[in-house]
């Protein structure tokens, strides 16, 4: 009886390991609480995978009306950013929202994980 436990501890133990060992590539537990508990999208793409800057700069400027279509599904409570400090040189779009319906309306909005190829996080805040 007592083996039976030590092997369920260690397997357990190996478990939790392999799960923190694998978080950085797979970022398993922060897309959990990214969907259940902050209502959030995170493309999770590293710098490299990222479009240069002036190339999501020129898709921001060619769909400015899909950003205020966006922005006007709850005006003052959506916006839609650039970010180009987490990645100097590279970028993405950042959209926060204030609501999970807010959320809803804006995937709705882009039928895509990508804003015309430029991968985007959704943060509610």
């Amino acid at each position: 009886m007592k083996r039976k436990h030590v092997k369920i501890i260690l397997l357990f133990l190996a478990i939790i390991i392999i799960s923190m060992l694998s978080e950085p590539f797979t970022h398993f537990f922060h897309r959990i609480a990214d969907t259940l508990i902050y209502n959030n999208y995170h493309h999770y793409l590293p710098c490299s995978a990222l479009p240069q800057l002036s190339e999501v700069e020129s898709v921001v400027a060619q769909h400015p009306d899909v950003i205020a279509q966006i922005e006007n599904l709850s005006p003052g409570n959506i916006e839609v950013v650039i970010d180009s400090i987490t990645c100097p040189g590279k970028a993405s779009i950042i959209i926060f929202y204030a609501s999970k319906e807010e959320s809803k309306l804006i995937k709705e909005v882009l039928t895509d994980k990508t804003f015309f190829g430029v991968p985007y996080s959704m943060i509610n805040r």
